[in-house]
């Protein structure tokens, strides 16, 4: 930590960062991990495919994406051609209630301006020449670089439908709670199915399956960041027994809640081999 960090307080911003470019043979694809910083992708060549707990899409040239801590993330990238990316990565500190709301329900792609592009550039170019003020401004930038694509986003009309929004803040708000699809549908103004179509357009699911996928989500965090038991974390995230848990949490990772808490990696996509 750099003495600008050490004065930095509890200010929202992006700690530890580090930028870097990377390319992937076509067909890669990355083992399913659970992130514990947040990811920032921009594609420069091919594409990517990213499939989390609840909800899955694909990026292409000119496009970014964006993952948040406790995501559960599989990756698969152009089966065509080399897919070559920009990327950073980090620590969230000064994580407000408030802030937290907005960060998870921000898209998570979007075209690349121009001013992402240029701050990402900007951000290689001081990492390449070690111009860096002991890595606060890295720091910086990374945090200009989240709060601009936070800003652009806000700023954008164009985003998912109200009743669609509507939807998903009640399922963050009330994650815990018995939730039904019809009080879901309720809350955003919207009758069942209709939601239903709305879901699977957009985000390519189904409200109760985004709801069961934040609560694993949700679950995931907790094992990584709390010492609470397996038990007070299932109740919390809106599970009737830790069985059901343990299930989903096997059923998106592949091992049990234990498991998980001991093995969480950080950061750094695994490639598998070419498929």
């Amino acid at each position: 930590m750099s003495e600008f960090d050490a004065g930095a307080g509890d200010l929202f911003g992006v700690l530890g960062a580090r930028f870097g470019e990377i390319t992937y043979p076509a067909g890669t694809a990355t083992t399913p991990q659970v992130l514990r910083e947040v990811l920032f992708v921009i594609t420069h060549r091919g594409a990517m495919r990213a499939e989390l707990a609840d909800m899955t899409f694909r990026t292409g040239k000119g496009e970014v994406a964006l993952f948040l801590p406790g995501d559960l993330s599989k990756l698969r990238f152009d089966d065509a051609q080399l897919t070559r990316q920009s990327w950073f990565a980090g620590q969230l500190r000064g994580l407000t209630p408030a802030m937290r709301e907005r960060l998870w329900n921000l898209p998570r792609r979007k075209a690349a301006s121009s001013a992402i592009t240029y701050l990402i550039r900007e951000a290689l170019t001081c990492e390449l020449t070690h111009l860096t003020a002991d890595g606060a401004l890295l720091d910086a930038l990374a945090t200009a670089i989240l709060l601009r694509y936070l800003a652009e986003v806000e700023s954008n009309p164009k985003r998912f439908p109200q009743s669609l929004e509507l939807a998903r803040l009640h399922i963050h708000r009330n994650v815990e709670q018995r939730l039904t699809l019809g009080d879901i549908a309720q809350a955003a103004g919207v009758t069942p199915p209709h939601l239903i179509r709305l879901f699977r357009a957009h985000l390519g699911t189904t409200p109760m399956e985004y709801l069961w996928s934040r609560r694993v989500t949700l679950g995931i965090e907790l094992l990584s960041s709390t010492d609470l038991s397996v038990g007070a974390i299932a109740a919390h995230c809106g599970f009737s027994t830790s069985f059901h848990f343990s299930r989903r949490i096997r059923e998106a990772t592949g091992v049990s809640p234990t498991q998980l808490r001991k093995g969480l990696t950080k950061t750094g996509p695994t490639p598998e081999e070419p498929g």
